[in-house]
């Protein structure tokens, strides 16, 4: 396993503890590791490089900043993984872009010259997002702040080849039901 990008690996964009679970592959295919080094290069790449020029240097609960960290908690997913998601009372889609390489799961941590460490609320990501893909400096082909008992994270997904149609609305799911909160 190796490098997709400057900063994300395979071996975190395909890990998961339902496959080890059940003993199942999640080693993706030729093409979804293209798809995956693609998602990784212009879309999360994109992302950390405006986080952190948005929070590093800068005071935060009174600490200062050092770096930004976007910390994947599910990447790609093979049908046979997203389908066993089902026993794991998750509602997976699918269709999911997960099972292509497009989408991942992730939450932001920042961390702090005295080595101190905090997640970002996941609405203050979301909302980063938002307003990044308004301004035009990043392309998405969906963002979802999702919602599943007492778990949440973010979703993002950016299309192969360059596709991404930064979509009209952005999302928020609670329990497997999607809502629109507010139009781009």
């Amino acid at each position: 396993m190796g490098k997709l990008s400057e900063h994300f690996t395979e071996e975190e964009l395909t890990y998961s503890e339902t496959a080890i679970k059940y003993g199942a592959s999640n080693k993706p295919s030729a093409i979804h590791l293209k798809t995956l080094k693609h998602t990784c290069q212009y879309g999360l790449e994109v992302l950390r490089s405006l986080l952190n020029g948005e929070y590093v240097g800068k005071v935060v609960y009174g600490k200062i900043v050092k770096s930004v960290i976007i910390r994947i908690t599910s990447g790609y997913r093979s049908n046979t993984v997203n389908s066993l998601l089902e026993k794991e009372g998750y509602h997976p889609s699918k269709t999911s872009q997960h099972c292509t390489g497009e989408a991942v799961d992730f939450e932001v941590v920042l961390i702090f010259t005295d080595g101190t460490r905090l997640g970002l609320p996941y609405q203050t990501t979301y909302n980063h997002i938002k307003m990044w893909v308004k301004a035009g400096k990043l392309s998405v082909d969906q963002c979802l702040q999702e919602k599943q008992g007492n778990m949440f994270w973010v979703h993002f997904s950016y299309k192969a080849a360059g596709a991404s149609v930064n979509r009209e609305e952005f999302k928020k799911t609670t329990d497997g039901i999607h809502f629109v909160v507010d139009k781009l």
